[in-house]
């Protein structure tokens, strides 16, 4: 057997001298994609931190074909040809796209005038590198200005537009359609065929097993295997990773259908936002949970914002358990009893440097006031019971900071928030984006049991699959008009796809 291009042997690191990674050993080959599997709180961000020397190790070695060699600091790993797709993005948000991809390796002009950057080869050099993904963005647009979802397709261009031989990429589809999904899936290809070495982390197993050559597990700070793809099964992935079996959704599905009630919760009629939506027509009924499909642009998410009154609709009407609702501002959201979760919650959701206690309760402060006098006593006990139902886990207790949480418990802060405001409809944009398989299906778990007490869920998600598994029905959008309708029983993915492509029903 060849010698591999990266050895990582016997990594160990503690922090506060609490162990988060023990003796864990993995091998990447050259041309291979190796996915790395875990929950959040397994170790599989910082495994890939120090080997981007963002962290030090406390043990252990790191080889490039077959020679040790020393990471302390991020440029040296880009020195060796090692390339980041963080999760969390990095970006500046008052440069251009173009600056963005070309940080630190901007043209300058010939000459005299060699310390002036050259704009027109910079721009030209970013139209190449966006056309790798088919990238519809202008290079001269900020990065401010882009959507969440277009800002993560630009980390991955800047990626693969530069020289590599290792990659690693940290949920990098959890922003992208299914076209764009194989777009980027073929160019994962074409990148092996040039013996690029890639680390792929996702929580959708379904990619894992299309793109992946081998499979390793890490679980609570450890190496708990390593698999060839054909090797292993969905079910036994996720056995090594929670250390437990799940519930099957495709028989979850079943149970939940017959909970949905006749009354009509949400009601949206002719709600249209120029440039973004036209003539929705909606209804959501207590009980019921509504998926709402549709690829990139299509319109789905500024609807939720419109309904919540995050974003000001130009026309239409809006109904709350037959009530009609003059929803100008996300305050005459919640007061006509919708609650709304945001694509992006750790910048809309929550407030990081405040504790879950206070997140919990920060929708609901006008009823724990009384007389002028906040009841901190029933603070603790009602956000004590959000935590105990939802299974809320924090190392630190309820006074722990939300950004020092897992993605899905972040998730079910939020959620618990809004249920604490006793909200009668729940708007939910990708309520699993970044959540590991564990927390995601403790969320659907969640979702449907509100469902079952009443609540009408209206759920956004680019997840083709989890659209499928949770909602009772399926509207799906294109260009911003509503193109199709479907029954749990109707609903597959290629009538889904067709008609949030355009494609008539």
């Amino acid at each position: 057997m060849t010698t591999p291009l990266l050895t990582m042997q016997h990594i160990t690191k503690s922090f506060y001298g609490v162990k988060v990674l023990d003796d864990v050993s993995i091998d990447l080959r050259s041309g291979e994609t190796l996915a790395l599997l875990g929950e959040n709180g397994a170790g599989k961000s910082t495994l890939i931190k120090i080997l981007n020397g963002d962290y030090r190790r406390d043990d252990g070695t790191i080889l490039i074909d077959g020679q040790p060699v020393a990471i302390n600091e991020p440029r040296d790993a880009e020195n060796l040809g090692i390339r980041m797709i963080y999760q969390e993005l990095h970006y500046a948000p008052e440069l251009s796209v173009a600056e963005n991809l070309l940080l630190g390796d901007l043209p300058r002009r010939s000459g005299a005038l060699k310390w002036l950057v050259d704009w027109q080869q910079m721009n030209e050099r970013a139209r190449q590198a966006l056309q790798l993904l088919n990238v519809d963005i202008s290079p001269s647009t900020k990065m401010r200005e882009l959507s969440v979802v277009e800002r993560e397709i630009i980390e991955i261009v800047k990626a693969l537009s530069r020289q590599a031989r290792i990659i690693v990429m940290d949920e990098p589809t959890a922003a992208l359609t299914p076209p764009e999904v194989q777009r980027l899936f073929g160019i994962i290809r074409g990148l092996q065929e040039r013996g690029v070495g890639i680390i792929y982390i996702s929580h959708r197993l379904d990619e894992v097993f299309e793109i992946a050559n081998r499979i390793t597990v890490l679980r609570d700070g450890k190496h708990v295997g390593t698999h060839p793809r054909s090797e292993v099964t969905h079910q036994a992935l996720v056995q090594m990773m929670v250390g437990r079996s799940l519930e099957n959704r495709s028989e979850a599905r079943t149970k939940t259908a017959a909970v949905v009630q006749d009354a009509v919760a949400l009601d949206v009629r002719g709600l249209t936002k120029a440039g973004a939506f036209a003539n929705i027509d909606l209804q959501v009924r207590a009980g019921e949970i509504v998926g709402l499909f549709g690829l990139l642009g299509a319109g789905h998410t500024i609807l939720t914002q419109a309904i919540f009154g995050a974003v000001k609709a130009d026309s239409g009407a809006i109904s709350v358990h037959g009530q009609a609702a003059h929803i100008t501002s996300p305050q005459g959201g919640k007061h006509a009893g919708i609650g709304f979760v945001p694509l992006d919650r750790k910048v809309n959701g929550l407030v990081l440097d405040m504790s879950v206690r206070k997140n919990i309760t920060l929708s609901n402060w006008h009823v724990l006031a009384k007389f002028g006098v906040f009841q901190r006593a029933q603070e603790m006990n009602h956000s004590r019971g959000w935590v105990d139902q939802l299974g809320i886990r924090m190392a630190g207790g309820i006074e722990t900071h939300t950004r020092y949480l897992s993605g899905g418990n972040q998730q079910k802060v939020v959620l618990a928030r809004w249920l604490e405001a006793n909200v009668k409809v729940l708007l939910l944009n990708e309520p699993t984006w970044g959540v590991d398989v564990g927390a995601r299906s403790d969320i659907y778990d969640q979702l449907e049991a509100l469902a079952a007490q009443g609540l009408a869920i209206l759920m956004v998600s680019s997840d083709i699959e989890e659209v499928l598994s949770v909602s009772h029905r399926i509207l799906t959008i294109y260009k911003g008009r509503l193109t199709g309708e479907f029954s749990q029983a109707e609903a597959t993915q290629e009538k889904l796809l067709h008609a949030a492509a355009g494609g008539i029903v």
